[in-house]
């Protein structure tokens, strides 16, 4: 998670990285209480970000570019450019400009995309929480991956022969048509009509709903007519991947007082928004819907949760979804 997630003021987290290290057994689960009461402990302490930034590079090692992490990265970037392909959309990427929105600390999808052809991309994030140094292990991480895996769509040699090959130091790389915006905030206000494609991995589900409302409407001014943009997001309980006393469904147990005054803190937010709420945003900011995949989840999981009356307007199927992929065009 990047160093300010979910700040409530346009604020990312996560980076686009939807697995936690946990499940990579980087260190023992923490039951979701005691983490809860940790973020609020260090949001509150002066210097509590830093501390924070600190646990992550010397404790908990959540800032490491794993293979596993990485791997999981590529696999996503490739769904986008899959989908760009069979929809004969693919010179959004080939030939366009990209902005990776909540770009975190690795640079993953980016270095994918460049590798595919990309020409001009844009790495945005609310704090400057991507270094040179978690850049180069990244590349460092992301080629031993593209030599273990064949990938399905072709990778360029002289794209891949320039990473191996880049100076990371100073950030953002000289050497690659990069750059990199944090905070992104006044940059993405005043950007017209700029981006063939916007992407953005699991960072939305951190930003509260009327400030994606903004967002979704910033991005829509931001890309060129017949842009797309692309994102996932993850609509189950993360705490739950930390803790295996608790649901996938957990956070629909409280209220929206208690879960912003109680759970939620500046470290660490989550919007609880389900696919019914992204569906709307984003239609709202004047996008058409190319795509709107739900999973389904784990209903029978749901059926042992008492569910707030907050979440009754929802169906089942929605509150039982455990993940979203959507693709949005401007016309």
């Amino acid at each position: 998670m990047p160093f300010l997630p979910g700040t409530g003021k346009l604020g990312f987290s996560d980076g686009g990285s939807s697995t936690s290290p946990e499940k990579f057994g980087v260190f023992q689960p923490m039951k979701w209480g005691v983490k809860i009461a940790a973020f609020k402990a260090l949001s509150l302490i002066p210097g509590g970000p830093r501390w924070y930034r600190w646990a992550q590079e010397n404790i908990t090692s959540s800032l490491v570019p794993t293979p596993e992490r990485v791997s999981q990265k590529i696999s996503v970037g490739l769904r986008y450019a899959r989908f760009l392909h069979a929809n004969r959309l693919e010179s959004r990427l080939r030939n366009g400009c990209h902005l990776d929105l909540g770009s975190g600390w690795h640079p993953t999808i980016p270095l994918l995309f460049h590798c595919l052809g990309c020409p001009s991309q844009c790495l945005a994030d609310v704090v400057p929480v991507m270094t040179s140094q978690t850049a180069r292990q990244t590349a460092e991480t992301f080629l031993r991956v593209l030599d273990r895996e064949s990938a399905p769509l072709p990778i360029l040699p002289d794209r891949r022969a320039q990473i191996e090959t880049q100076t990371w130091t100073p950030w953002p790389p000289a050497g690659l048509p990069w750059e990199y915006h944090a905070p992104y905030m006044h940059w993405l206000s005043s950007a017209s009509e700029k981006f063939d494609l916007v992407t953005s991995t699991q960072a939305l589900l951190h930003v509260p709903k009327a400030v994606l409302r903004e967002i979704f409407a910033i991005v829509a001014r931001a890309m060129k007519p017949g842009g797309v943009f692309m994102g996932t997001i993850h609509l189950h309980d993360l705490f739950a991947d930390s803790d295996r006393t608790i649901t996938p469904y957990n956070h629909l147990r409280y209220s929206p007082w208690f879960w912003e005054k109680v759970i939620s803190s500046p470290l660490m937010a989550y919007n609880r928004l389900k696919g019914p709420d992204y569906r709307q945003l984003l239609q709202e900011s004047g996008l058409r819907l190319l795509a709107f995949e739900v999973d389904r989840g784990k209903p029978d999981l749901l059926a042992t949760v008492k569910i707030h009356p907050f979440f009754h307007k929802y169906s089942r199927e929605d509150l039982a979804a455990d993940h979203l992929f959507f693709v949005a065009q401007k016309p």
